[in-house]
């Protein structure tokens, strides 16, 4: 049997197939769960979320608990939006559409924050005051190009050279999730004044990210765009960047009627390597001895950087550290940040001169590295 000639769309079995299912209603199609096939060894199937959509959605419902909502926006953008918000190099190669759903926007997009800006920018012209929004989705970057797609057949899988045909044919597709912070970050009432959201409150949301991950971190200073130079922190995992984090720069909060000191952050999810196991933390039963510590250093040199210094220099006693203070004005370019660190031994009570021994210990290994100077009051 022949297709009639005024259906020249009808080529192949699934398009019969598709004929078939609208005429005698896809509702006749019975809903079927697939076989689960649960175990382990070469000869069995795994089942369920893979790696990547697990990681998603923890992040996901982690960002939901923070109070953020999530939107999904249109992966396409306009050479005039890239040009404001500063992507040159690779971040500006793009693809051009065909067919573009509109004429404004005929480009894919390079990076989330074009369309959590706009999103950002909706929602604030509607009368929202404060905004926490994010979205998990595929970016895409014209870097190493793409080739013809394959024709491949239905009556049988494709070989393993066709489906890398079929790859190379379509732009890779990493998955990013970012977001942005406008407004109070801790909402006014009758309980008390709130708080406006901070480049601070964006780096911790990148660094949250990328801890559960099972994954550890550097962090430097870093002066990408669409970020404000001096405020975007760069997060370094295995000696790649996978996140940027901070304020936006006031052109781009400006151009979007933003409230002032928005903040935005990106984590590249598929860039963090998966942990292969995750060790629960010891729980120790003895006291803890805690201490302060206030240092001077320059303002170029970053928290992280002495945060690691005083943990290399305190030892294995210590359990945690938390900068608690951060001083600008000092003066003559300097900064004091002050650290609370916590020592605990799991065999004894720790005395007060092993925990002063070990302060001063982390104190100088701070000043070895990072020309720290110990405050005295």
């Amino acid at each position: 049997m022949q297709p009639p000639s005024w259906r020249p769309d009808l080529t192949m079995m699934a398009d019969l197939a598709e004929e078939v299912a609208r005429v005698f209603g896809y509702d006749a199609i019975p809903s079927l769960m697939p076989d689960v096939k649960i175990g382990s060894g070469s000869g069995l199937t795994h089942s369920g979320l893979t790696q990547m959509q697990k990681r998603k959605r923890e992040v996901a419902l982690h960002l939901a608990h923070q109070g953020f909502t999530e939107v999904q926006t249109y992966p396409f953008v306009s050479a005039e939006t890239n040009a404001l918000l500063g992507f040159t190099g690779d971040r500006a190669k793009t693809f051009a559409i065909a067919n573009p759903m509109s004429a404004e926007t005929p480009y894919l997009r390079t990076h989330l924050t074009p369309g959590l800006l706009a999103a950002a920018s909706l929602n604030i012209n509607r009368g929202e005051k404060s905004i926490a929004i994010f979205e998990i989705g595929a970016i895409f970057r014209n870097i190493k190009g793409t080739s013809p797609a394959p024709t491949v057949g239905v009556k049988q899988r494709p070989t393993a050279d066709q489906i890398r045909e079929i790859y190379a044919s379509v732009p890779q597709q990493p998955i990013h999730v970012g977001g942005i912070l406008a407004g109070e970050y801790s909402l006014s009432g009758w309980w008390g004044k709130g708080r406006s959201a901070e480049w601070s409150d964006a780096i911790d949301c990148a660094a949250e990210i990328i801890r559960s991950s099972g994954n550890t971190f550097e962090i430097k200073s870093s002066e990408l765009a669409p970020w404000h130079p001096g405020r975007c922190a760069e997060f370094i995992v295995d000696g790649k960047p996978v996140a940027h984090a901070g304020e936006l720069h006031p052109r781009v909060v400006s151009a979007y009627g933003l409230p002032p000191r928005a903040c935005a952050f990106v984590v590249i999810l598929d860039a963090l390597p998966f942990a292969s196991a995750t060790a629960a933390p010891a729980v120790w039963t003895m006291p803890a001895a805690i201490q302060d510590i206030s240092l001077i250093v320059d303002a170029k040199v970053s928290a992280h950087d002495v945060e690691r210094a005083l943990r290399s220099g305190a030892g294995d006693l210590l359990e945690s550290i938390t900068l608690f203070d951060r001083y600008d004005k000092v003066g003559d370019g300097k900064i004091s940040l002050a650290f609370t660190m916590v020592f605990r031994a799991h065999d004894r009570t720790l005395t007060a001169e092993e925990v002063s021994v070990l302060r001063e210990k982390a104190g100088k290994e701070a000043e070895l590295r990072c020309g720290a100077t110990i405050r005295s009051n």
